[in-house]
């Protein structure tokens, strides 16, 4: 396969941080600039082509607005570990997505389109900022950086393990020192799994949009696996008219990405604001909380998902997890009626759970021997791996050996 390397030389570009030369197209028949309507953005080192959009307070993503306004940030905060940025001015907030040479990374990809999203008080703002050939990156870094001047929070999806490190890279590449080491970063790619792994197979930026905020894109989309492609055959040609495709694409995901942080940061701030939302969400959001140590909040939503119905084996899953913090908070009671739901449901942590109970805290011995017994009794009929179920008969039998001494020993 050809290496990216290869297709810059072919097309007359030398790869390097001081090497990069404007491509030499076959022909020139259709720029950027009678395909897409746009302005140059000059920069001391050079100009990039610069696309613009704006969108009024009223303005939906699908569902969700764009706009930060009156939206609670602390919870969303404090899951990013970043509990200060609660605090900032919406208009100090951007959302980025890039668009480039290849989708695997490294210091021979390079960024080609930058797309940004940021509010003020007249509405959002989408600016596309576009490097025409690789000879531009200087100029290309330049613009980005005057529109992250005043940022001081950077919202991306996936963008900690891909966009936020290439831009790196290319400043380091270019002489420059990057902007992103003095600006707080969010990455909503690991907090959209944490919410929807289990009801969600796919947690792509596209599957969300549809699923979580009604976005439906039209044919103009262009898959994301083609836009290398078509970037290079762009370069080879100069025929800019199928870059149209890529331009909708990028402010499509800028759009979406800010959207579903609206979404998120929402749904957060006021879990029980939504009447409707599926109960495998409400359990995945009890969970959050109980990480986040706000118990009275957590124990809510446990009782809401349980109320609204899940799956049978997500049922028992938050079962269990309901109970444990139960326990941890010393609220017995709560804890074995759950354990006891549970244990309807043949689970067999439960029954192991319940005759600790009896045995530790009530030492009710019989109690303890019958729930242990209904657990050797479900471990020798359930499916699981053989090795495992020898482990647990041996503990439970061990257990059982115990118990039956304890109720044996003279008082």
């Amino acid at each position: 396969m050809e290496s990216l390397s290869d297709k810059l030389k072919s097309l007359g570009v030398h790869v390097g941080a001081n090497k990069l030369t404007s491509a030499k197209p076959a022909r020139n028949e259709y720029p950027i600039e009678e395909v897409i309507q746009g302005v140059d953005f000059q920069t001391a080192l050079g100009n990039a082509f610069m696309v613009e959009q704006f969108f009024p307070l009223d303005y939906h993503q699908g569902t969700a607005s764009l706009f930060l306004n009156n939206i609670n940030l602390d919870v969303l905060a404090r899951w990013a570990q970043k509990p200060h940025i609660s605090l900032k001015q919406s208009d100090k907030f951007i959302f980025l997505d890039t668009e480039t040479s290849g989708l695997s990374g490294g210091t021979g990809t390079f960024v080609f389109m930058i797309g940004l999203g940021f509010q003020s008080v007249e509405g959002f703002h989408l600016v596309q900022l576009f490097m025409r050939d690789p000879g531009q990156e200087m100029a290309f870094l330049a613009a980005l950086n005057h529109f992250l001047n005043s940022i001081e929070v950077v919202v991306t999806f996936n963008g900690k393990a891909f966009d936020i490190p290439l831009l790196n890279t290319r400043h380091v590449l270019n002489g420059f020192s990057s902007p992103f080491k003095e600006i707080d970063h969010i990455d909503i790619l690991p907090l959209a799994r944490r919410i929807w792994r289990n009801r969600l197979s796919n947690r792509a930026l596209s599957n969300l949009e549809i699923e979580i905020i009604g976005v439906e894109r039209t044919q103009a989309e262009v898959p994301g696996w083609m836009i290398p492609e078509l970037y290079f055959e762009y370069l080879r040609t100069g025929d800019a008219r199928p870059l149209a495709g890529i331009f909708y694409h990028n402010a499509n995901d800028i759009l979406s990405l800010a959207g579903l942080f609206y979404y998120l940061a929402k749904m957060l701030g006021d879990p029980s604001g939504d009447p409707a939302l599926p109960g495998m969400d409400i359990a995945a959001l009890a969970r959050l909380y109980e990480e986040l140590e706000d118990w009275i909040t957590a124990i809510q939503l446990y009782e809401r998902s349980l109320e609204q119905g899940l799956p049978r084996d997500f049922y028992i899953q938050t079962l269990s997890r309901f109970a444990s913090l139960y326990r941890r908070q010393g609220n017995w009671d709560g804890a074995i009626y759950l354990w006891k739901k549970a244990a309807e449901q043949q689970q067999i942590e439960a029954y192991i759970e319940l005759a600790k109970y009896y045995e530790h805290n009530q030492r009710d011995y019989n109690e303890a021997i019958k729930w242990t017994q209904n657990a050797l009794d479900l471990a020798l009929k359930t499916e699981i791996n053989p090795f495992e179920r020898r482990i647990l008969m041996m503990e439970l039998n061990k257990r059982l050996e115990r118990l039956l001494n304890k109720q044996n020993k003279p008082v």
